[in-house]
């Protein structure tokens, strides 16, 4: 019985020790106005900048990746290669999809309709090069648009 209330107490102890480690003084408030980062340029606290940042170099990322493809489809490279292509580019728009998908709806589904075709397309046995450019142009077009409109 001894040992519950010794155990009893330390547990106690110990979690009003650890209540007050957070605590300060100051109201949250407070804290925030002396926090000279936070105030200085309230638009870049919102993460939005930071995301546009990570979205432009991404979409620059996927029209190099399909400038690259365009190369090898002009000096019509082997099959293989050009579905190595397809799947960089592929991967390089997954890195961003998500952020785009959620912040730019519209320009998300008028770039993933030519993107989409031109990696399956370039995944394909029997490649059809003569759409895999048309739709290379029309996908680096769309992305070139967007890159004008984010913020």
């Amino acid at each position: 019985m001894n040992g519950f209330r010794v155990m009893t107490s330390g547990v106690i102890l110990g979690a009003m020790l650890l209540s007050g480690c957070n605590n300060s003084s100051e109201p949250d408030e407070a804290q925030q106005e002396k926090s000279p980062v936070l105030n200085e340029n309230p638009d870049a606290n919102t993460g939005e900048t930071q995301n546009a940042e990570v979205i432009k170099k991404g979409v620059g990322d996927v029209i190099q990746s399909i400038k690259g493809l365009e190369s090898e489809i002009s000096t019509e490279a082997d099959s293989g290669e050009i579905q190595e292509m397809g799947k960089e580019i592929s991967s390089t728009w997954d890195s961003i999809e998500k952020q785009v998908e959620d912040e730019y709806p519209d320009w998300y589904e008028r770039i993933e309709k030519n993107l989409y075709p031109l990696i399956g397309e370039s995944g394909n046995a029997d490649k059809d090069l003569e759409k895999m450019k048309r739709l290379s142009e029309a996908t680096k077009e769309d992305l070139q648009l967007f890159l004008e409109k984010v913020k």
